[in-house]
């Protein structure tokens, strides 16, 4: 077992044996002060704060493993619910004989299980990666390597049957096979997988028959695409590029997760982040609005009883702000209600999680909410061929980045880019080639650039980058091998096969007193470059500025 997977493993099993302890505590301390007022009417506040515990313990208990005390903590709860609200003392005697028994079988549940066992953990992914990994399988594919090797993906090349190789793993994210060989390639790939507790890779099909039938046995066995002989390179590597950037985005989410009972906020903070996401913790949301500024989550996971505060009310205050009006809130807490929790939802949140709930449940219940959160959010922010940031947006993240450098003085460089002589490509190989070139140098970037880097289309063939932690002497040398390659890559157009190159200026983000200004400066480096030959890299320096 991994020693991380150990340390996770520990640290929940201790959270565990506090649940446990804090849980004995409060409910020996209530049933010795209840049992003083046994025959007597208790007042509002004392059945308010009773309900509050037994409500806490009927979402949280089962996350512990207490799954029958959760239980009985629940009936309990919705048995003096309808009196939470009174405003006078109870007609009716809550304290009796009866109740008193009931919260004595909750303490003896608690006791019945006092040898803890740590909870399942769900195994961390592989390190985020920038680079796409390529399993390409099978001699009669090797051209495959050649061809893919400019966009930037770190590629494997097993020649010989996959069942014969041990060696080949390397965590990869996409295996491409010959259509033929799919079912020891599936059966492999799963082995592996499982053998090293990653995600399976996606795999893609290379084939010579491209029939309903044919997709859908490949579909069938859980086969992700299919090309056909000879192979389109450019359509290869943005399927890639779309596989790569799907598994990035499940396992990079950033979850702002607000409750106020410190031992379960914590075990969901220590599950995700297993599972490889980025959690942030709050048990008041005084500061919220601060946080949620600067964390800038995916989602936030919101309960909704955080005494004295109400979490449908926090997710309305959320709302004030435009710019959060797309932020996913999602309730999660122990209420079975429907009616209320519809009726939660219907004040400004987009779903409802049920406590309790397992740790693989909450893993996979947050990961489609975080996939279909930045799904949305790429739909409104990214321009629709290439999923680069559009040109709105690729000025908020030069903004953005120009108040980090203020604060924190680091160095970042912005690039303007330009396809050369891209009309004649239009005009000569129509506008469907020049379409696939955009998104064939859209896809070279995001592999050839690093994951924090922020990548735009400005308009038609240009493009912005900003390039944080990064100087003019870092940067020259990426965007040479970046010309370098975009230039090896072929297209296929009316008049045949054709190349494109690109041109680049640079500037230095800190050496302006205003992002507009850097931005005006690379353009001069640019204007610069296709006067001196174009196919290359310029960097502005201050007597460019004269």
């Amino acid at each position: 077992m991994a020693p991380e997977t150990t340390a996770i493993e520990n640290r929940l099993l201790l959270l565990k044996i506090r649940f446990a302890e804090k849980t004995t505590t409060q409910l020996t301390a209530l049933l010795a002060a209840l049992a003083s007022k046994q025959g007597a009417r208790v007042t509002a506040t004392e059945v308010e704060d009773l309900y509050q515990l037994l409500h806490r313990l009927s979402g949280s208990a089962g996350t512990f493993g207490y799954h029958q005390l959760g239980q009985q903590a629940m009936l309990l709860a919705d048995t003096i619910k309808p009196t939470t609200h009174a405003t006078t003392p109870t007609t009716t005697p809550i304290v009796d004989a009866d109740f008193l028994y009931s919260l004595q079988q909750l303490l003896l549940l608690l006791q019945q299980n006092d040898t803890p066992s740590a909870p399942e953990v769900t195994h961390p992914q592989a390190a985020i990666k920038n680079k796409t990994q390529i399993l390409i399988i099978g001699q009669e594919l090797s051209q495959l390597v050649t061809a893919l090797t400019p966009y930037g993906f770190t590629i494997n090349h097993c020649e010989q049957p996959i069942t014969n190789c041990n060696q080949c793993w390397h965590y990869a994210d996409i295996i491409i096979a010959p259509a033929h060989q799919l079912t020891t390639t599936v059966a492999w790939n799963n082995t592996q997988a499982q053998q090293h507790q990653q995600q399976a890779a996606d795999i893609l099909c290379i084939g010579t028959q491209d029939t309903f039938s044919a997709r859908y046995a490949l579909a069938s066995k859980g086969a992700k695409g299919l090309f056909t002989l000879p192979v389109d390179i450019a359509k290869l590597a943005e399927r890639i590029e779309q596989i790569g950037q799907e598994r990035r985005t499940a396992y990079t989410s950033k979850i702002l997760l607000l409750d106020d009972d410190q031992e379960l906020a914590e075990h969901y903070r220590l599950v995700l982040t297993a599972a490889g996401k980025d959690v942030k913790v709050m048990h008041s949301p005084e500061h919220l609005l601060t946080v949620l500024s600067e964390f800038s989550p995916d989602i936030v996971l919101l309960d909704v009883h955080i005494p004295p505060y109400s979490g449908i009310t926090l997710a309305r205050m959320i709302r004030f702000e435009p710019k959060w009006l797309s932020l996913p809130i999602v309730y999660l807490s122990s209420e079975q209600d429907r009616d209320q929790q519809i009726m939660a939802l219907a004040q400004g949140a987009d779903d409802f999680i049920t406590k309790p709930i397992s740790d693989q449940q909450l893993v996979n219940s947050v990961h489609a909410l975080c996939y279909r959160a930045r799904t949305l959010a790429k739909l409104l922010s990214c321009d629709s061929l290439t999923g680069l940031l559009n040109h709105s947006h690729i000025k908020q993240a030069l903004d953005h980045e120009y108040a980090r450098i203020q604060r924190y003085g680091h160095s970042t460089t912005i690039a303007i880019l330009d396809l050369d002589h891209f009309k004649q490509v239009n005009d000569q190989h129509g506008h469907a080639a020049g379409d696939l070139v955009i998104k064939a140098f859209a896809h070279l970037l995001k592999q050839r650039l690093r994951y924090t880097d922020h990548i735009g289309r400005y308009g038609g063939e240009e493009f912005v980058a900003v390039l944080p932690n990064c100087d003019l002497t870092q940067a020259q040398p990426m965007f040479n091998a970046v010309c370098r390659h975009f230039s090896r890559l072929s297209f296929h157009g009316r008049k045949g096969e054709f190349n494109v190159t690109v041109s680049i200026g640079l500037a230095q983000l800190n050496h302006f007193p205003l992002a507009e200004h850097a931005l005006k400066a690379a353009d001069q480096a640019l204007y610069q470059r296709k006067h001196q030959g174009r196919n290359g890299v310029t960097c502005f320096t201050p007597k460019d500025a004269n």
